[in-house]
């Protein structure tokens, strides 16, 4: 970033992670599943998002976007088998409810754009 003359500027947490939390259940270790689950799919679309990005960029920054996405997919791989051997039994139904409200998330339209939000409310 310094390189590049981008100042670092701290960050709230944006719409979609608020979103995917107001599903978390409230009782462990439903909880900790949840989070787990929630952060897998935010690693998930931080790939698609990191592909989607790497082929417009200069090279440094095509290879830099690269290897973010590769870590990520592990990542979100790691976050859905740990959540499952917590939770000690089939994930697939809380996967399945975040999924849909994650998809809701980035289908509705965003008044602050991050890299995890939904349509531009200006687009």
């Amino acid at each position: 970033m310094e390189s590049r003359e981008v100042p670092y500027q701290p960050l709230s947490a944006g719409r979609y992670a608020k979103g995917l939390m107001g599903v978390v259940r409230n009782h462990e270790p439903g909880t900790l599943v949840d989070k787990l689950i929630i952060g897998a799919y935010i690693e998930a679309r931080s790939c698609e998002r990191f592909a989607k990005l790497a082929p417009s960029l200069d090279e440094q920054l095509k290879k830099f976007y690269i290897s973010l996405l590769r870590s990520e997919a592990r990542h979100y791989q790691d976050y859905l088998k740990l959540a499952e051997a917590i939770a000690g039994e089939s994930i697939a139904e809380r996967v399945r409810i975040i999924g849909e409200k994650e998809a809701e998330l980035i289908r509705e339209s965003d008044s602050l754009f991050r890299f995890h939000s939904g349509t531009p409310a200006a687009a």
